[in-house]
């Protein structure tokens, strides 16, 4: 599969800029679900086994993505479970920033909440910057076990450097929320410990689906916490034990629909490869600068490719963010505002026309008064 046979399976309406919020679900990923759907109403002779088999089908293919064995992969209905699962099995300090998406910095709070201090949240403080490998140097203590970083952070679109960290860090944990960049980004997810990621976003697989991967250094220090049924074996005619490898980092069981959905955007991906994703969204990327730059609006994402991914954050003049949200609202384009900014994010489905779009917008927000 090519770039634009890959391109060709999205279908959002033209106009659309906001991936990193929400991905439009593949047209392949809407045939599995349907499939799936009439298999579940149906019943048929065979159809469990049909839907057991998904977990393994996703688990095959997620490894494959993040250079892990299936037994080192597990089903999440989204990002935040599997972050949850990390960090209550986690001990000792865990560095973290304050400004990543609060995933990681609540579900570390939960964890040292609930474990009266087994695990304890070393906190880089708002407005530090970018998490840096020189950032993370000068934060560390002999007490800092892990590290836990997002791939992409939210707010600006920065792509963390997961192979300098590793450097920097040494033999401690390094834990990744993957979410906004899985998909887009060709990252060295082999060096980290946990990669946990959801579909609704870059994958285009929708909501409901994710999984987390660890690596053998992370099932040997982080002990499963909030098993349930499916997370462990014995029962009904033993005591419950959990289950070894990653299977024990879960509570009930995914919807098999779900992972249908996710293994299908998940087998796409490896057809075209992500790196054919990641060149495609950089040209996309540098024509939203260029319009930018022709209006005035300061970038606060890096331009360096290697500092980014899908997200360009735009701020407009003091006091112009709802000129430029009107601007865009009435041209049809579909972006993220807050906090004085638009973040823009684009992907290999974007058009010619949705960026044409995109700059009249511009071209009305730049003579509004």
């Amino acid at each position: 599969m090519n770039i634009d046979e890959y391109a060709a399976g999205f279908s959002e309406d033209p106009g659309y800029l906001d991936h990193a919020a929400f991905g439009p679900v593949q047209t392949a990923v809407l045939e599995e679900q349907r499939v799936l759907g009439t298999i579940q109403a149906h019943m048929r002779f065979g159809a469990m086994e049909t839907l057991d088999e998904q977990d393994a089908r996703v688990r095959a293919v997620a490894a494959r993505l993040v250079g892990r064995r299936e037994d080192q992969v597990v089903s999440q209905a989204a990002t935040t479970p599997g972050l949850l699962h990390t960090a209550f099995g986690l001990t000792g300090g865990v560095l973290v920033s304050a400004d990543e998406y609060p995933s990681l910095p609540l579900a570390l709070a939960s964890a040292a909440s609930a474990t009266g201090g087994r695990v304890q949240p070393v906190v880089i403080e708002s407005g530090a910057g970018w998490v840096t490998p020189e950032l993370i140097r000068a934060r560390l203590t002999d007490e800092v076990t892990a590290v836990a970083v997002s791939l992409v952070d939210w707010r600006t679109g920065y792509l963390t450097d997961l192979a300098a960290i590793r450097e920097v860090i040494g033999d401690r944990l390094l834990i990744v929320d993957a979410i906004q960049g899985f998909g887009v980004v060709d990252a060295p997810y082999e060096v980290a410990d946990v990669v946990a990621t959801g579909g609704q976003k870059w994958l285009h697989a929708g909501w409901g689906t994710g999984f987390v991967a660890f690596s053998d250094r992370a099932l040997n220090r982080i002990r499963p916490a909030l098993s349930g049924p499916h997370g462990t074996s014995g029962w009904p005619t033993e005591v419950p034990a959990v289950r070894p490898g990653a299977a024990g980092f879960q509570m009930s069981r995914i919807d098999p629909v779900a992972q249908a959905r996710l293994a299908v955007s998940l087998e796409r991906l490896t057809a075209v490869g992500v790196a054919a994703v990641q060149e495609r969204v950089a040209d996309r990327v540098e024509r939203v600068f260029a319009i930018a730059d022709e209006f005035g609006l300061e970038v606060e994402s890096s331009r360096d490719p290697a500092e980014r991914a899908g997200i360009v954050v735009l701020r407009p003049t003091q006091g112009r963010l709802t000129a430029l949200s009107a601007a865009m609202h009435n041209h049809g384009v579909t972006a993220t505002t807050r906090l004085g900014v638009a973040r823009v994010s684009v992907f290999p489905s974007t058009t010619d026309e949705t960026l044409d779009m995109f700059r009249d917008a511009c071209v009305s927000y730049a003579t509004m008064q």
